[in-house]
């Protein structure tokens, strides 16, 4: 019961947008091509993975609208694309654990000119930060219980930051692709905001992680180019 709250918990603080209302993931075939529309969610995962495995002629691209969700199952996700050289397609957005794990696992990325690859952190980090319901859980522990609250939630994150940076050399794209806005030379551009969600990359951006091999449809790709009520900021990595 501890491990499967700590799963819950860790996917509430890699993802505030898993913090909506619940979403059914959709895993079908469309004219030759793999979807996911949905969060993160190890159900949809098997089904995508028995979907393939159905199938005589295997598709080479996985089309994905996602906000994210846990981490694990991110890593999952992409671990399976690259082992099958699967190309992936963003259409809208691709958030969060899709955004770190997903994305850059793809062997060719296409984006429309819109696309978001959105970002607010890795759990390599060690950095959280609880909404203000978990907060007010959280202070109405008794001292002893909260603090073995946080310890497991320190250990678990630890745990799955190590094999967070493991994935990402794996992939062979720089450790800190998911990390690098929560750096505080960056966190001015979007934490006073609170209409900005986090951070992306420009195409320069992401080369420069390793991240290539995208391609735009009708460019220049302009993720922050269209106005949103809630938004990403663009930041360069050194």
């Amino acid at each position: 019961m501890r491990h499967a709250a700590f799963l819950v918990l860790l996917s509430l603080l890699a993802s505030p947008h898993a913090r909506s209302a619940p979403e059914t993931t959709q895993v079908f075939l469309d004219n030759g091509e793999l979807n996911y529309v949905g969060g993160m969610d190890a159900d949809a995962n098997k089904r995508l993975f028995a979907l393939y495995d159905s199938l005589a002629i295997k598709p080479t691209v996985l089309s994905i609208r996602s906000k994210g969700g846990e981490p694990n199952l991110g890593m999952a996700l992409g671990r399976w694309v690259r082992e099958r050289q699967l190309d992936i397609k963003v259409l809208e957005f691709c958030l969060s654990s899709c955004a770190n794990y997903v994305f850059p696992a793809g062997r060719q990325k296409v984006v429309s000119n819109f696309a978001v690859i959105g970002y607010h952190g890795g759990t390599s980090s060690g950095q959280y930060q609880f909404d203000p319901d978990m907060q007010k859980m959280v202070d109405a522990m008794p001292p002893a219980q909260r603090k073995s609250f946080v310890d497991d939630l320190e250990h678990s994150m630890k745990a799955t930051g190590e094999k967070e940076v493991a994935y990402l050399r794996w992939l062979g794209v720089r450790e800190d692709l998911a990390t690098l806005g929560q750096q505080e030379r960056y966190q001015a551009r979007y934490l006073a905001d609170p209409n900005v969600l986090g951070w992306t990359y420009s195409l320069d951006g992401f080369a420069r992680f390793n991240v290539r091999n995208i391609s735009v449809i009708n460019p220049p790709w302009k993720p922050d180019g269209i106005k949103r009520a809630r938004s990403f900021v663009v930041i360069e990595p050194d």
